[in-house]
């Protein structure tokens, strides 16, 4: 077996990075297509909820293809469906023609997060678990940094058919560079222990059984359910102030710019800081959110937002830490698959009325809403506060009956 070493993980990053820098472009140009065309916030929750909310539902499937097969091929395989559907996105005429096909490439993108962060832990060395994780989310978020102002820039320059074919083409680079990763990206598994963990539902079982775990699945089913407002107001919320295209990429760069910083922060969490730390950037992104009420004019909200996404970017690396580290390989993807379920889930029930609340009430009550919410979600996580610092448990102690 391949010794575990962190140019694995770089190359993840380097993967994430190209793939993610085209799929943000060509999200900002869907939402600015769909909203150019209907002028209404409505289809905007409509393309979010078949998108980023399909997601959640979808989540538990991919979780298990990621623990039933190897993962580096369901990655592959992932990437080479999602180019797919974002080259045939570029035909696609009709709003209801862009919103299946982007439903489509929602479907094929599922499993490539849960198989990718299960297959962390195998791929470096234990003590460079944080490093990695904050390696592999700067890669992320630079994506996310760089993609949304990318897009407003190629829509206004090249059209929106152009940004589909390139994320098409990100989407190839990024299954060959996973394909190129010397290490294995499975552990081995055991019939036995398998057996105990059996089905889609295995992750969810395991979250529950496990206190810490079960504590940041409610707080972040919270943050989902009041933050996915805040996607459906932001193309509002920079028509509110005159701003195009440009500005609304760069709305969401400004959070992407934050996470980056957040990301890099993350890499050096240790196991005695990345509880309270986690705790303090989720008060901290409530607060930001919360300051955009306030603001008259979009350069303080960029200001804010890059505070809310470097807070963000904390909690995410010591996310994923913790749960990597406290659940074995053969149920990993799919107890990751779970934490995506319940926020892409909170998501997608956001969508369902935030297009009702921003028209209603205007984009700054979406993140009103959003800042409230999160202050309430970093009570919640208070309690992991408790336990031993640096104590990391793969099984749970005491198992529980689910309700």
């Amino acid at each position: 077996m391949p010794i575990p070493s962190r140019s694995a993980a770089r190359r993840v990053a380097v993967a994430r990075l190209i793939s993610l820098t085209g799929t943000e472009a060509a999200f900002t140009a869907l939402l600015f297509v769909i909203f150019k065309r209907t002028g209404s916030s409505t289809w905007l929750a409509a393309a979010l909820l078949l998108t980023i909310g399909m997601q959640g539902i979808l989540s538990p499937f991919g979780g298990a293809i990621g623990d039933r097969f190897d993962r580096r091929r369901v990655m592959i395989a992932s990437d080479l469906l999602g180019a797919l559907c974002f080259i045939a996105m570029a035909f696609a005429g009709s709003p209801v023609a862009l919103l299946g096909v982007a439903f489509a490439s929602a479907v094929a993108e599922t499993p490539f997060f849960p198989a990718s962060s299960a297959a962390v832990p195998n791929l470096v060395a234990p003590s460079d678990l944080a490093w990695a994780n904050g390696t592999i989310a700067f890669g992320s978020n630079l994506g996310y940094l760089a993609g949304p102002g990318l897009g407003g820039l190629l829509v206004a320059w090249l059209g929106a058919r152009a940004v589909f074919v390139g994320n098409g083409l990100t989407f190839l680079v990024s299954a060959l560079l996973v394909a190129s990763v010397r290490g294995s990206f499975t552990g081995p598994r055991d019939e036995e222990e398998a057996e105990a963990h059996r089905g889609m539902r295995a992750g969810f079982v395991f979250v529950w059984r496990d206190p810490t775990l079960r504590t940041m699945f409610r707080s972040f089913a919270l943050v989902a359910l009041c933050v996915g407002s805040v996607l459906v107001a932001e193309l509002p919320l920079t028509t509110s102030f005159h701003g195009g295209s440009i500005a609304f990429g760069l709305l969401a760069t400004s959070f992407g710019a934050g996470a980056v910083v957040g990301s890099l922060m993350g890499k050096r969490l240790t196991p005695q800081t990345e509880r309270p730390v986690m705790v303090a950037a989720s008060f901290i992104n409530g607060a930001a959110f919360a300051s955009v009420v306030l603001m008259p004019a979009l350069l303080p909200v960029f200001g804010a937002m890059v505070v809310a996404g470097a807070a963000d970017g904390i909690v995410e690396v010591a996310t994923e830490v913790i749960f990597q580290r406290r659940s074995p390989d053969l149920v990993r993807s799919r107890v990751i698959a779970a934490l995506e379920a319940v926020f892409h889930g909170g998501l997608a029930v956001s969508f369902l009325f935030a297009g009702t609340l921003v028209d209603a009430f205007g984009p700054k009550a979406a993140y009103a809403l959003a800042g409230a919410g999160c202050t309430v979600a970093a009570i919640i996580l208070v309690p992991v506060l408790r336990e031993r610092a640096g104590h990391a448990q793969t099984t749970p102690q005491e198992p529980e009956v689910l309700p």
